[in-house]
Parts: structure tokens; sequence; C-alpha cells
């Protein structure tokens, strides 16, 4: 929010100091001011309306009251496909906690560099603003999530705590796919002119990228679960090899997508015996879950685990469900 300013009988009002630098404008720079029917002012410099509409649509400027909402106000205005994001704190902020804040960003988010910042706002840019293909962003998500789910199982059956305890770490990579392929869909909706098929294709592709981010979320779940189950040193074999026989089938399932490449393109049989294939596993991870008796923690922890597995094998059968068809591909 901005006041108006009283300085020798007129008034004023401050221009933003990014506008101002976007458009080298200084003191005595010519602007022009245009009054619309709604009584809104709007202000732009000399002959430079089309550069106004340009820069306008890929920056934005997000006045905080709290601190706190910076990391939100970051994430969503990238994921909006802003390029340029300045956020103004109200009053002065504590640097070090803005710093915290933007390391966190910069974690989950390609490409988001900081170009300006003082006591009361900062300037940041995507320079990844390349659209990527977005298929192949998505097969490298699956890579991470695939990876994921099947050393925290190698975990289990060798009992590696180390390795089972380093899986969650790979969940920052696979958010920080999931957010540019999440930003760089959007951008491709909003910056050019598409038919139906392409727009389909596209909600379908953020629909797979969603659900295999999810398998990454379970996989980090059912890691955890299984470091302390290997501190707990009690699991049977006969669970163990029927549990390993599940995770394997939803494995070779999700791994032919994987190395087909997504979005080639399916025959109809084919993928419908994967389909059922995949619900018959995940029954069987059910029922294997729903037969553990007791409340011990180590019966706890690997109702958990198993359930956390259950999930991923929702989440494959989701992503075959999006899968093309040949015909569909064909028209």
């Amino acid at each position: 929010m901005y006041r108006l300013q009283s300085i020798g009988g007129s008034i004023y009002v401050a221009l933003p100091r990014e506008w101002l630098r976007s458009f080298n404008l200084d003191k005595g720079s010519p602007v022009e001011m245009t009054i619309d029917a709604d009584g809104s002012i709007k202000i732009q410099p000399v002959g430079a309306g089309n550069r106004i509409k340009s820069e306008l649509g890929s920056r934005i400027v997000v006045d905080v009251n709290d601190v706190k909402s910076t990391f939100n106000a970051i994430i969503t205005s990238y994921l909006r496909g802003f390029d340029i994001i300045t956020i103004n704190f109200a009053g002065g902020a504590m640097e070090r906690e803005i710093k915290r804040i933007l390391d966190d960003a910069r974690q989950v988010l390609l490409g988001l560099e900081i170009i300006d910042m003082d006591s009361s706002s900062v300037t940041l840019q995507i320079l990844s603003t390349v659209e990527g293909d977005v298929p192949s962003l998505i097969r490298n998500m699956g890579k991470i999530a695939r990876s994921m789910y099947l050393d925290a199982l190698n975990a289990l059956v060798n009992g590696d705590s180390e390795l089972a305890e380093a899986v969650p770490l790979r969940d920052f990579d696979l958010n920080r796919l999931y957010f540019y392929v999440t930003r760089t869909i959007r951008k491709k909706i909003v910056s050019s002119s598409i038919d139906q098929r392409d727009l389909l294709k596209l909600v379908d592709l953020r629909m797979t990228a969603k659900a295999i981010e999810e398998m990454g979320d379970e996989a980090k779940k059912a890691a955890r679960g299984i470091a302390q189950l290997i501190q707990l040193n009690s699991i049977s074999n006969e669970l163990l090899h029927r549990f390993k026989k599940d995770v394997d089938g939803l494995d070779e399932i999700f791994g032919k997508i994987i190395r087909k490449g997504l979005f080639l393109s399916a025959d109809l049989v084919e993928l419908y015996d994967d389909m059922r294939m995949c619900e018959d596993l995940r029954r069987d991870l059910s029922e294997l879950k729903n037969n553990i008796m007791g409340n011990s923690t180590r019966e706890h922890v690997l109702f958990k685990v198993i359930y956390a597995y259950e999930n991923i094998a929702v989440r494959i059968y989701d992503v075959l469900s999006l899968v093309p068809l040949k015909f569909e591909v064909e028209r």
C-alpha cells in the first residue's frame, strides 16, 4: 500500500523503485499518464506501451505484512510463471530470518537467484526461463521416485540403515523438478495459443507429475519407517519375501513406463493388463498390511511402511491411467 504525500502544496505518491529501474527511468524522464473510466491511473514510459505489457506479464511485486508468509509468496509467484519476483516487507525485517527463507526457497526452486536485496525488499529472478521438454522432465522425476522406493526396499532387505536414512534427501531434488514442471506447463498454457488436444495433454502431464511427486513423498515415509525397523531388527523372512515380491512387481510396471518414455502411446490390451496387475499387487499389499497383528512398535511401524507402498501402487495406477493409447495419438 502506498500513501499520498504533501510536498510544497502538491500531492505526490512514490513510484516503485523496481519499476523505475526496469525502464531506466530517473528524475526528469518523460512518462504518459491516463485515467481509466473506473478512476484508476495508468503510468507508462513514453512510447513503451508494448514493453510494459510484456514486462508486467513476467514480473510481480508482492507486499507481505508477515515475514513468515514470504516463502509461500515466492512459491506461488514461481508456480504462476513470473520471471522476476519482488517481495516488499512491511517495516524492517530481520535479515537473518529473510536469508533463511530465501535459502529454503532456493533449495526447492530451480533457477531462483537474488538480484537485489535491502532491509525492506528483495528481488528474485528465475534464470532457467527456457521452456523444457516436459515429458523428459517428468521422466527424470520418475527415475528419482523409482530410486527412492527401490533403495528403501533394498535397505530393508540388507539391513542398511545408512541407505534408508539417505533416501529422504532425494525428495528435495524431486520437489525441485516438480515445481519447475508445474511452472513450465503453466507458462506453456498462458503464453501461447494451443488447441484442445495439446491443452488436454498438458493437463495429463500435470496430473502425472503430481502423482510421481506423491510417490516420492510415500517413499520418504517408507524409508524413515524402514530405518526404524532395521534398528528393531525384527521382521519375518516370509513376510519380507512376499513384500519384496509385490514391490518388484510394481517396479516392473513403472520401470517399463520410464524406459519407454512418458506419453509415447501404449497398446490398449497391454495397458489394461498392467493396470489390472497393478491393482492386484495393491490389494495384496493391503491384505499384507491388514494381517499385521499386535500393538508393538514394530507392528505399528511395519504397518505404516507397507501402507506407504500401497499408496505408491495407487500412484502408479494413476500414471498408467494417463498414458495415451495408440489410436488416440494417431487420430
